[in-house]
């Protein structure tokens, strides 16, 4: 049987705890850190002005050449520990330096937005996909946003 595809949740998210234990997900930070006698890489993101750091076990992902300072995206499963941390178990660790974070965040808040109101309409699915967390408040409105956005609508 394949493995759940990976919902995306926010840096902030993962370490705030707002994901459970074996969620499948997808999440990004820059790497800060790679300890390879541990496999261990430190992903750190802000958001706001608080600053977010993420542990990812890089055991599967061996050997990878780590690029400190440069923004991976991550694929794997979450562990939480019993010191009260979390590690995610990466099944896919990609250096995506030069992407533009913003826009993904933007699409991140879309996808939720679309799955809220595709699940208020009551469309049945039978999809492997898990529950999406709530869509934030936009920090803008969406004609501010709309002004913004590169790609026609």
């Amino acid at each position: 049987m394949l493995p759940k595809p990976g919902i995306y949740y926010f840096p902030w998210e993962v370490s705030d705890g707002h994901v459970p234990d074996g969620s499948t997900l997808r999440t990004f930070g820059r790497l800060c850190l790679y300890d390879m006698a541990r496999s261990l890489v430190t992903l750190t993101a802000k958001h706001k002005s608080d600053q977010y750091q993420l542990l990812v076990c890089t055991k599967l992902v061996e050997p990878f050449q780590a690029q400190v300072d440069s923004l991976y995206m991550v694929l794997g499963e979450l562990e939480h520990e019993e010191d009260g941390g979390s590690v995610v178990k990466a099944r896919v660790l990609t250096c995506v330096e030069g992407m533009n974070l913003s826009l993904l965040e933007q699409a991140i808040c879309e996808q939720r937005l679309y799955q809220q109101k595709r699940d208020k309409k009551g469309i049945a699915t039978t999809s492997t996909y898990q529950t999406l967390p709530p869509a934030p408040e936009p920090l803008q409105t969406p004609e501010e946003q709309r002004g913004r956005c590169p790609f026609p609508e």
